[in-house]
């Protein structure tokens, strides 16, 4: 069963550093996203984020209504 990934104002800080700063995406079941940007610009630590690796500062992911 594929799954809707739904990402809503999402933000971290390190301290003071805030690495991510609101992110919103929506990604629909059976397609291909690719995240492109340069180096430092904070893709794995969004992607850390969706897989709950890290917790977010603030902000809401939902994966299927979840």
């Amino acid at each position: 069963m594929s799954k809707r990934i739904e990402v809503k104002d999402l933000n971290i800080y390190y301290g003071k550093f805030h690495a991510v700063s609101d992110v919103n995406l929506v990604v629909e079941p059976r397609s291909v996203t690719a995240f492109i940007g340069p180096s430092g610009c904070g893709k794995t630590t969004t992607l850390k984020m969706i897989n709950r690796l890290i917790e977010p500062t603030s902000g809401r992911i939902v994966i299927n209504g979840d």
